[in-house]
């Protein structure tokens, strides 16, 4: 746990070459940073201010950009002091050097924990701040930004004081329990809102894990036979070439993987080894881990050779499959083949027949399984799963056929795991684990 007592420093940009980089300094004492670097300018708070910064032997290091932003209307709440200067190495390490005389330097995500800790988010928030940081993508970044705006928190406390409301009712008959046989419809009225609250929040949670398989990645393997031109594929999906492409069968062994956006959504491709018998015990470990990793993907794209199409028999259609027939470079469209009722897409890369659509059903796919169909919140941490299901576990024992106290108290224990989530309880024990994942100067 950080001590909010003394105040702290950091680089919040990358340290290297750069036009600018932003130092913070955030605490009690951050107007010290004045008299460190020896500024004499009047500093009005909220506005940028063109100074020259000394060091401690009156040398001047750079000039930049100072701003002073007063708690509590500041990002930690507190006296914020924030630094533009010259990206360079020289001037960065100079700077952070005089500070540190000074001042103390910030653990990974110090400067989030002490805007939670000052009430100016939630950790719902405060973990879609961290997203946001993290994200490669459009979507990965629409998804936090949703998550900053204090969408769940709003949902979760809108559940919380539901069950704080329902549980004052209960308590109001601690003191006067001869009074529940003639209000037995009041309590069937709260034993309703209970079983509701539970059907809301279970729906919550049969989301199909999409928040956390947006921030994660979505898997796509592509499978099929040897010499089927998979590794041509992922090398054009890649945009790179990775996979080994060769006419010679099996000569991917391997699980190949690249990190791609289609569509505004993060993708970890796939390419695996031909599936076929083999006598070879390091080709058929990989042909297993190819089975595996197809099990395991969101969606896959499996090849069959064109010139062979009229032989092809696959009788089962796999709403996660997409078909597609490759090498069809005689084709000069890229219109569905119906084969035994299913639709297969010729492609081919060689003469770019049939990629663009590719791409399309594939975005068209993920979209459908994974998209925003309404406003609905998501989850995006397996932590707010765990505390939800806690929550449920509790509702599901309360019973007006219980005493009054074990109604109370399931609800109370309820309540309490869906404020976990948002750290309106006590949560010492979970906060070092989010805020460790920052990066320092955030």
């Amino acid at each position: 746990m950080t001590s909010m007592d003394k105040t702290v420093f950091a680089l919040s940009t990358v340290f290297g070459k750069s036009g600018v980089a932003v130092i913070r300094i955030s605490g009690n004492h951050a107007l010290k940073t004045l008299n460190c670097f020896h500024v004499k300018k009047h500093i009005k708070p909220r506005f940028a201010t063109l100074i020259d910064l000394y060091d401690g032997l009156g040398q001047l290091i750079d000039n930049g950009i100072i701003i002073y932003f007063p708690a509590p209307n500041s990002f930690t709440g507190e006296d914020v002091i924030e630094l533009q200067v010259h990206g360079s190495k020289a001037v960065i390490k100079i700077i952070l050097e005089e500070l540190s005389k000074i001042f103390v330097m910030a653990e990974p995500g110090e400067f989030s924990l002490r805007a939670f800790l000052n009430g100016k988010f939630d950790l719902t928030q405060i973990e879609g701040i961290a997203d946001l940081i993290d994200a490669e993508t459009k979507m990965q970044a629409r998804q936090a930004i949703r998550q900053m705006s204090g969408e769940l928190e709003k949902l979760y406390s809108s559940w919380r004081q539901k069950l704080i409301t329902m549980q004052s009712k209960i308590e109001a008959y601690i003191d006067f329990p001869e009074d529940i046989a003639t209000e037995r419809n009041e309590l069937e009225k709260v034993n309703g809102k209970v079983q509701a609250l539970v059907q809301s929040i279970q729906e919550h949670l049969n989301d199909n894990r999409r928040g956390e398989r947006l921030r994660e990645g979505l898997h796509i393997v592509i499978t099929g036979e040897p010499n089927v031109g998979k590794s041509t594929l992922f090398n054009f999906l890649a945009k790179r070439d990775i996979a080994i492409v060769s006419e010679y069968a099996g000569t991917t062994r391997d699980v190949l993987e690249a990190h791609i956006d289609i569509g505004g959504y993060p993708i970890i491709l796939s390419d695996t080894a031909g599936i076929r018998e083999s006598l070879d015990p390091i080709e058929s470990e990989g042909i297993s881990r190819a089975k595996k990793r197809s099990c395991e993907a969101d969606l896959r794209i499996e090849l069959f050779p064109f010139e062979q199409h009229c032989d092809i028999n696959c009788n089962t259609v796999n709403s996660d499959t997409i078909y597609v027939l490759s090498k069809a470079d005689t084709v000069i469209d890229d219109y569905d083949i119906k084969i035994s009722g299913m639709n297969f897409l010729p492609i081919s890369i060689l003469k770019e027949v049939g990629t663009g659509r590719l791409i399309s059903v594939i975005k068209e796919k993920i979209e459908e399984k994974f998209g925003y169909n309404n406003n609905a919140p998501v989850i995006t941490r397996q932590r707010h799963r765990n505390y939800m299901q806690k929550a449920i576990e509790h509702l599901q024992r309360f019973s007006i056929d219980n005493s009054i106290e074990l109604m109370s108290e399931d609800l109370r224990l309820a309540a309490s795991e869906l404020g976990v989530i948002t750290g309106i309880i006590s949560v010492e024990e979970i906060l070092d684990s989010i805020f460790s994942s920052f990066c320092v100067g955030k």
